[in-house]
């Protein structure tokens, strides 16, 4: 696990496109999000643009836990967006709401590529830090990235002809 300060002094305004957009999975600590807002940004030659939140559901559509005052447990994440000085159109709109049933692995987000798509390239070039799963067409590094795709996890089926 990394510190913030360690986070935030990645260079990862060297990696960005003029036009970049950056989103920041941010846990419900307001030294956390502060720390992405005020001093990883700038520091990446970025600004906020807008949060977006993703609300972990059950099957049935309940939220995961109740609502609390903080800093108890919540319900949801927040991923913050930070747009390069270049990035002008296409912004993402603030307050966006994703609902979804959380994945049983731990830490697993929801994939964003879809609901971003519309704010990006037509062929984006995606790099995901600290990944815990392979996107098509993203650059994911991590030192979980691979832990899913050993076979050993899975059950192979066989197919009867028809």
């Amino acid at each position: 696990m990394m510190y913030n300060e360690e986070i935030g002094s990645l260079p990862v305004e060297g990696w960005l496109a003029p036009d970049a957009l950056v989103g920041v999975w941010c846990t419900n600590c307001s030294r956390h999000e502060q720390d992405i807002i005020s001093r990883w940004f700038p520091r990446w030659g970025l600004r906020l643009v807008a949060t977006w939140f993703w609300v972990k559901v059950t099957k049935s559509g309940v939220p995961v836990c109740q609502f609390s005052p903080p800093p108890g447990k919540q319900p949801y994440e927040r991923v913050l967006l930070g747009a390069a000085a270049a990035r002008v159109d296409r912004l993402p709109p603030d307050g966006r709401c994703i609902v979804s049933v959380p994945s049983a692995i731990h830490s697993h987000k929801p994939p964003l590529s879809e609901v971003m798509k519309r704010y990006l390239p037509t062929q984006p070039r995606c790099l995901e830090l600290f990944a815990r799963y392979l996107q098509p067409n993203w650059v994911s590094a991590g030192d979980q990235v691979l832990a899913l795709q050993n076979c050993k996890l899975y059950r192979q089926i066989q197919q009867s002809a028809c």
